[in-house]
């Protein structure tokens, strides 16, 4: 359902920003297309008061449903942002939704978090749906373990996020996560470390300095290039212990990089 929209309503005349998916709208059409592309956050979560009372007051959308699947059919009947087909692939799409069992729903929440590079909210996600782990099959956890590392490691937690993926190895080696341990471990430690890292999960010694050399001369190719700059930003944080750096990694200093890291990967 990818097209073009244009405003057909009147736009309110101050905007309105939802939290937890850092996203702004100030028109039903917005609001609409957040809809379609976060509908497991509003099914999960719900309209909370101040939603609905900015809806009501400034859209002239009333809510008066409690129950998160018909507040969905009254806003997406409310104008003709749908045309009939798509109305109708849409309730197909919440319908099956709504059917999934409350840990899967709880990953794929916990999915959309991480695709918007909002880590923290991600990672207590995940944590919470691991309370559930018995329900999981072992290739759900290892995914659930592995996307925990990545969290920990977007938020410079790397001891925490080897530890998440060690886990994850356990339960099946596969290389994308093991791709992901050795990064993290040669981007908060030395060389010694990265072989203490790598013997953790049963690699030899001459295996791990291959792979550390490969990194090093992949790191010199591109530390020039400015889509990399940051590299050289955790270079010089690097220097640190990585106990210290983990903790003392301030909010101001993240607030600052937020935009650069926010589409790119450690």
């Amino acid at each position: 359902m990818s097209k073009i929209v244009l405003c057909e309503t009147q736009e309110a005349s101050v905007s309105y920003t939802i939290e937890k998916i850092n996203q702004t709208f100030q028109s039903y059409e917005e609001f609409c297309w957040l809809l379609e592309h976060y509908l497991i956050f509003f099914l999960t979560e719900g309209l909370d008061h101040p939603l609905k009372t900015y809806l009501k007051e400034q859209l002239n959308l009333s809510v008066k449903s409690d129950d998160t699947v018909q507040q969905v059919k009254e806003i997406i009947n409310f104008r003709n942002y749908f045309n009939g087909d798509e109305k109708i692939q849409f309730q197909q799409k919440l319908r099956t939704t709504y059917l999934y069992s409350a840990a899967r729903k709880q990953k794929l929440l916990a999915d959309l978090y991480l695709k918007h590079s909002l880590y923290l909210r991600a990672f207590l996600a995940y944590q919470k749906m691991w309370k559930t782990a018995g329900q999981l099959r072992p290739s759900e956890k290892m995914e659930v373990l592995y996307h925990m590392g990545l969290c920990q490691s977007r938020m410079f937690c790397f001891e925490e996020a080897k530890k998440y993926f060690r886990e994850a190895l356990a339960i099946k080696e596969q290389k994308e996560v093991q791709e992901a341990y050795f990064m993290v471990s040669y981007l908060s430690g030395d060389y010694h470390s990265f072989l203490e890292d790598g013997s953790k999960i049963s690699f030899s010694e001459d295996r791990c300095k291959v792979i550390y050399d490969n990194i090093k001369q992949r790191e010199a190719e591109i530390r020039d290039q400015e889509s990399f700059v940051k590299l050289k930003k955790i270079d010089y944080h690097r220097k640190k212990a990585d106990d210290i750096m983990t903790r003392r990694l301030t909010k101001a200093t993240l607030r600052k990089w937020k935009d650069e890291y926010k589409a790119e990967i450690i």
